[in-house]
């Protein structure tokens, strides 16, 4: 069988031979293949998760949902716990309210991660700062929180 992209070729003989293929190389193998469907799944990691500002403020679960949506849109919210308040650095971003946060969260593969966030308030608006994560994948950088979010009036 003849191949034009050697990659391809050393690929299929592999497998023509009946060898283990990792799945490194069966994903490469389809970036070759499907350069559109490449792209798509880089722009859509790029798109951060969407905030639903009105549950920002009705408690600090909601806030650390919406954080962990926000900025690891493919992560499942295990857990919160509050480390300490006010935080300290609070007043370089203009934030009248703090609280630094220990976010428990869950990859695509179930395996467990930690975020430690700064939450702020400021009047009727949010943001965070993310003080450590030891996640494989880094946090999403184009998270709504990361600069301040207005909250919608819930009744």
């Amino acid at each position: 069988m003849w191949f034009a992209n050697p990659t391809y070729f050393l690929f299929f003989q592999h497998f023509d031979r009946g060898g283990d293929v990792d799945p490194v190389s069966m994903i490469f193998a389809f970036a070759l293949k499907n350069p559109q469907a490449t792209s798509s799944a880089i722009e859509n990691y790029n798109a951060p998760g969407q905030v639903q500002t009105a549950r920002l403020q009705q408690s600090v679960a909601d806030f650390a949902m919406q954080a962990v949506n926000c900025y690891h849109k493919s992560a499942r919210f295990r857990g919160v716990e509050v480390l300490g308040s006010p935080w300290r650095e609070q007043y370089k971003f203009g934030a009248e309210q703090s609280v630094v946060l220990r976010i428990s969260l869950s990859g695509m593969t179930g395996t467990p991660y930690q975020m430690v966030v700064a939450a702020m308030a400021k009047e009727r608006s949010y943001r965070a700062f993310v003080l450590n994560e030891n996640t494989l994948v880094p946090y999403n950088k184009n998270c709504a929180l990361e600069s301040w979010t207005s909250a919608e009036v819930s009744e």
